[in-house]
């Protein structure tokens, strides 16, 4: 394991000297959906759209997610706002390098973690990010994740695991402390796989399709697109 790290390391520097892989352009948005209802050609489509659209995210479901929440960043403005994301998910990278360039439209900034199966390894990277909570290099870490961090390529969970947890312990060396690589993950794994579990079941029960997702009171944007994430934020519908 040992030797798997060092090579890793070296591996690591040499990726993130050169830049990597680059993320797509913020030009070509996700699919995105929102909660308000688009322009119908009939009766029959307007129902179907009707229904596909009413989610009411001030409902219980979401009220859930906001509350199992632990990772909060904040703004300068008024607004509190829920991202359901996934570490390792492009789309919701572009939405967190968005939202940190427009500080002034939130207050409150809630990250509900649901990792996605094709993004394997992601729920390390999770557990990384909740054991911040209450420290002072939480919001340096949360970047770290969305804007340097690499998809593993292995096939293998524990492997993957095991590839986003070197890279953090490269730049946050502190986080193995005392401890070998094998018991910072036994620890990471213990104290915080339920909660992001957990996190991961309040989004299925709330039919979260995927990631991200923008909750901004009364709005819910399903997808990324910046047009559709900044006008939603510049709404000012809160839940009662």
């Amino acid at each position: 394991m040992q030797k798997y790290l060092i090579m890793l390391t070296a591996l690591l520097f040499a990726g993130l000297l050169l830049l990597g892989c680059q993320p797509p352009s913020e030009e070509t948005p996700s699919k995105v959906e929102t909660t308000k209802e688009a322009p119908v050609k009939s009766e029959k489509s307007a129902q179907g759209e009707k229904e596909k659209k009413s989610v009411d995210s001030c409902g219980p479901e979401f009220k859930a997610l906001a509350d199992n929440a632990v990772v909060e960043l904040h703004g300068t403005g008024d607004k509190d706002i829920l991202i359901l994301t996934d570490p390792l998910c492009w789309h919701c990278r572009l939405a967190h390098k968005l939202l940190g360039e427009y500080p002034e439209k939130y207050r409150s900034l809630k990250l509900s973690f649901f990792p996605r199966k094709s993004f394997i390894g992601s729920d390390m990277a999770a557990w990384i990010l909740e054991d911040a909570v209450g420290t002072d290099d939480l919001k340096t870490k949360v970047d770290f994740a969305y804007k340097y961090l690499k998809q593993p390529e292995t096939e293998d969970l524990a492997e993957a695991r095991t590839v986003v947890l070197s890279q953090f312990l490269v730049f946050f060396p502190q986080l193995l402390g005392d401890s070998t690589i094998e018991e910072v993950y036994d620890r990471l794994q213990k104290e915080y796989e339920p909660h992001v579990l957990k996190s991961a079941a309040l989004a299925k029960a709330a039919k979260i399709p995927g990631t991200p997702v923008l909750i901004a009171g009364k709005h819910m944007v399903i997808g990324y697109g910046p047009d559709a994430w900044l006008k939603t934020l510049d709404k000012n519908e809160i839940c009662e």
